[in-house]
């Protein structure tokens, strides 16, 4: 089999866990690219974010973003975006005033946050997300449900930090309940966290229609991941590839598991898979 698309999940696989890209990682993904194999990017990060990656390793290609929710080469022209109706992202936002957490609304070209009314200790706590993200204009509100349904926003997604362990899981439940096609993803980390979008943005899903629409087949690609949540991405194309500090369910889940990401695991599979196959033309991507 000759594969023609490679997917690549930022966290875990392509960056170590200081959030460092080596070397050998570059030159892997420069190998492969110079077969011809078309790689993009899979993560749950910005485009912003995912771009400022991209540039580093010299990648052109469209790259999906927001855990499936965008596909883009340029911010400004996205081939494929699923986005929340503004109706439904007003009353995820209404319901979400009443819990004690900060509220992030990503739109590839902005951000849309609410003023937090707590102590200090606490503020300083809940805005790490925010100050990670210094790659858009960021607009703080009083009333985030509001300004939505003012100015007609139809977010990519959301991010919710929360005061307590005990708001989030409330916080899911009550969401649950009354927001119908709504994903909610939570997040590892010291913060509560969740992300918050459409049933149908999510990964495996966006990464089959991009290929769709480059004459790719499935069992043509194959994904790299080290997280549980990119579980269905690994088993939707032909070589679903866990890294080695993976989860054992998500390695047991995978066709193949190669070393850890502080042991150039990525750099290892790519070698091992693509070092025999030949050159793939180009007038087919």
């Amino acid at each position: 089999m000759n594969y023609r698309l490679l997917a690549l999940s930022v966290d875990g696989a392509i960056l170590k866990d200081n959030s460092r890209l080596s070397r050998t990682t570059k030159e892997a993904i420069e190998f492969v690219r110079n077969k011809g194999v078309y790689v993009t990017l899979v993560t749950h990060r910005s485009y912003q974010q995912a771009n400022k990656i991209a540039k580093a390793l010299r990648m052109e290609h469209e790259m999906i973003c927001y855990g499936g929710s965008l596909i883009a080469g340029r911010a400004d022209k996205p081939l494929y975006a699923q986005r929340m109706p503004v109706e439904m992202a007003r009353d995820i936002t209404f319901e979400l005033e009443r819990f004690g957490c900060q509220i992030i609304v990503e739109h590839e070209n902005f951000e849309l946050t609410n003023r937090l009314h707590q102590p200090q200790n606490l503020l300083g706590r809940m805005t790490v997300s925010v100050s990670e993200s210094l790659f858009y204009p960021q607009t703080v509100v009083e009333h985030i449900s509001d300004h939505i349904d003012l100015h007609r926003i139809a977010p990519l997604r959301m991010k919710v930090d929360f005061d307590r362990n005990e708001e989030k899981e409330a916080a899911i439940e009550h969401l649950r309940s009354i927001i119908p096609g709504l994903n909610i993803v939570e997040q590892e980390g010291d913060i509560p966290s969740v992300h918050l979008k459409l049933n149908e943005a999510n990964k495996s899903e966006t990464l089959l229609y991009l290929g769709l629409e480059l004459g790719i087949h499935p069992e043509e690609m194959v994904a790299v991941a080290a997280k549980e949540e990119d579980e269905e991405m690994l088993n939707a194309v032909g070589l679903g590839v866990a890294m080695g500090q993976s989860s054992l369910q998500l390695r047991k889940s995978a066709d193949w598991v190669t070393r850890s990401n502080d042991q150039d695991g990525l750099a290892y599979m790519i070698k091992e898979v693509f070092r025999k196959q030949m050159n793939v033309s180009k007038q087919h991507l």
